[in-house]
């Protein structure tokens, strides 16, 4: 029950392996991207970096102004230059007004003075001559971020790197798990029956694995199930064949004995008659066991051809032929029948042999002082039968093989319909039944005789 309950979680797993990959990857981003800040702060307020980078940034700038003869006035030409050296802002004064900023901050403020006296006036202060005054600049920088971006492109790079190996180890452990299958299959396909499929997990490969080895245990079961009917087989059709040579070679010798007129007198010619009658018999009787054994355990026939016949009528002239040759040989029976009309779909020689075998049955193990009671009715549109006889004790012990059960429930199953017994200390049931094809009510009651 469990275990079909968390089937099916393949999916499920894969999902998880990349939720659970992604957040320990995020994980790992957070915590590098924390340290690896916190050791640049630590770096550049320990020493002169952001003062050198200026010095050289404003020295850069001064050169620009000289060799392109750059005014005041020049926002745009400021603003590439400033673009081009990224990471600055530069905000230039003349008489401590602010007249330029390259980050449009003077169009935000009002009272220039006081941001240049309050605000700014504890701040390095440059001096640049452009072309057409001289000027202070101050330089507002931000080259630290330049290494937190080479930083954070790396932290990146290497929780992207970390999901996918996550990943890669989830997907190889069950690829893994996919070739061990492959060579397992392979070691079956070869015929190595015995050898067991490895089962690992709980998802669909676990399923598929476990599903592979009921067909190899249900196969092996089959081949030995074959392999001992083949077994029991040979050894019957050899007890059977010597069975059968025996009263052949006796019954060659009564005709061999009466064709040469070997006999004495009428008698004995008599006799070898009566004993060559009684071979043959005995013959008829092991060949017709035989041929229904072959029936029974035939895997190769074609399909029964089914044919609607009346039912009432079918069913009681195979009923009266039996009740015939029963009565002849001294049985007495009760017959209840089936009041409905209804056609069955059959066919209609097996329908017969059926019907023999149970009648050959009955004289061979009834009991002739009570009477055979044989009832047929109609239940939910299936037709039911039941023949029932007292067991004969005197022959009680001589057990049959049982083929012409077996033989009997084979036929009926392959017309779909249904075979059973039913045996008591005394009494002996046989139920067969059958779907009709059509069923109508009958104007009379149900028919009913007996003798």
């Amino acid at each position: 029950m469990n275990r079909k309950l968390f089937k099916g979680r393949l999916k499920f797993k894969l999902i998880v392996a990349l939720v659970l990959s992604l957040s320990l990857s995020m994980g790992l981003f957070a915590l590098l991207q924390g340290t690896s800040e916190d050791i640049i702060v630590n770096h550049l307020n320990k020493t002169s970096f952001i003062t050198k980078q200026q010095q050289e940034t404003i020295t850069e700038f001064r050169i620009f102004v000289t060799q392109n003869a750059i005014t005041t006035a020049d926002h745009e030409k400021i603003k590439n230059w400033v673009r081009h050296a990224k990471y600055i802002n530069i905000f230039i004064f003349h008489e401590n007004k602010m007249i330029f900023s390259t980050d449009g901050f003077e169009t935000a403020i009002e009272g220039n003075e006081y941001l240049f006296d309050i605000t700014l006036k504890n701040e390095p202060f440059y001096d640049v001559q452009f072309a057409d005054t001289n000027t202070k600049v101050y330089m507002e920088s931000y080259f630290e971020y330049k290494y937190y971006n080479i930083i954070m492109f790396f932290n990146v790079m290497v929780s992207v790197i970390f999901l996918v190996l996550l990943i890669s180890v989830f997907i190889s452990w069950k690829t893994s798990y996919i070739g061990v299958l492959e060579k397992e299959i392979k070691i079956l396909e070869g015929g190595e029956l015995h050898y067991p499929i490895s089962i690992r997990g709980n998802d669909e490969l676990s399923s598929l694995a476990e599903s592979i080895n009921e067909m190899r245990v249900s196969f092996l079961e089959r081949l030995e199930w074959e392999d001992a009917a083949k077994t029991a087989n040979k050894e019957l059709i050899t007890a059977m064949s010597h069975d059968l040579r025996t009263p052949l070679t006796a019954l060659v010798g009564y005709l061999d004995i009466i064709i040469h007129k070997k006999y004495k007198s009428q008698d004995d010619f008599l006799k070898y008659i009566r004993n060559s009658r009684e071979k043959a018999y005995q013959i008829k009787e092991l060949s017709d066991k035989l041929f229904e054994y072959f029936t029974v355990f035939k895997t190769d026939e074609d399909d029964m051809q089914l044919e609607t016949f009346n039912g009432n009528e079918l069913i009681n002239q195979l009923i009266e032929e039996g009740l015939f040759n029963l009565q002849n040989n001294g049985f007495q029976y009760q017959l209840n029948t089936c009041a409905e009309r209804f056609n069955l779909d059959v066919h209609l020689i097996s329908m017969r042999r059926v019907f023999d075998n149970l009648f050959s049955n009955i004289l061979k193990y009834a009991d002739k002082s009570k009477p055979i009671v044989i009832t047929s009715y109609m239940k939910d549109r299936l037709f039911v039968i039941s023949i029932e006889n007292h067991i004969n004790k005197e022959l009680l012990m001589a057990a049959g093989t049982g083929i012409g059960i077996k033989t009997c429930k084979r036929i009926m199953e392959r017309q779909y319909g249904h075979f059973s017994v039913s045996n008591t200390q005394d009494v002996f049931t046989v139920h067969l039944s059958l779907k009709a094809a059509s069923v109508t009510q009958s104007p009379g009651p149900a028919g009913s005789s007996q003798a």
